[in-house]
């Protein structure tokens, strides 16, 4: 937390000094005029450029409850986020649907907002997490990349030999070494918030995202 309380102060700082003229409703790192579906959209649109990358197709996602939400807050921390997030449930979601990509269910986003909080539900329905690694996805260097053996993945040992050093046209892989989760969970409990999912094994896994607002209304984090 400390270390992450240090680079949130340097960013904000070298943000207010540099780019202070740059970015229009900005004071240093605050987003004075987030608006969440911008944001959201533009991390789905990202996680559909590398999943169709890696899977040659991307599922559909359905954004739905409060869109039209605008508020102040620090949006880098989301930009870390979001997109692992999205990431795994279209991942998941695509190696489930193998053999049927054209009928894959929806990935569903649903934003919530209120006076104390917001909160962004990210769901899929790509067969769950396995009761063996349910006590492990927040744990550091744990992951499920290369557990899908199926040749249409993999593409064979030629394969995996020629994507070693690809990392798909958004500039990170599909999936990587085990930071994602975890560091996405230590960002939201900085921001005094959570970070939390469900997974009903057999069909799908529901991760919740809830962070409190920043404009003073109630007791926010502090830095």
């Amino acid at each position: 937390m400390n270390r992450a309380s240090a680079l949130c102060l340097v960013d904000h700082h070298c943000t207010c000094m540099l780019y202070a003229f740059l970015q229009p409703y900005h004071v240093g790192i605050i987003n004075t005029q987030m608006q969440l579906r911008k944001v959201i959209d533009n991390w789905i649109d990202f996680g559909k450029r590398l999943c169709d990358h890696k899977y040659g197709y991307a599922p559909n996602v359905k954004l739905k409850g409060h869109v039209n939400a605008t508020f102040p807050y620090i949006q880098s921390p989301l930009d870390y986020i979001l997109p692992e997030l999205i990431k795994n449930a279209m991942r998941a979601t695509a190696e489930s649907n193998l053999d049927n990509p054209m009928n894959a269910p929806d990935v569903s986003i649903t934003i919530a907002n209120n006076d104390t909080d917001f909160i962004i539900k990210i769901g899929d329905r790509g067969g769950g997490i396995p009761h063996q690694n349910f006590g492990k996805v927040f744990q550091y260097h744990f992951t499920t990349s290369g557990s899908c053996t199926d040749e249409r993945v993999t593409r064979g040992l030629f394969g995996e030999m020629m994507n070693a050093d690809q990392q798909g046209p958004g500039g990170g892989p599909m999936h990587g070494f085990g930071f994602g989760l975890p560091t996405s969970k230590a960002y939201a409990e900085y921001l005094g918030g959570t970070l939390t999912l469900q997974s009903m094994q057999g069909i799908g896994t529901d991760v919740y995202l809830r962070l409190r607002h920043i404009d003073g209304k109630v007791e926010s984090f502090r830095i």
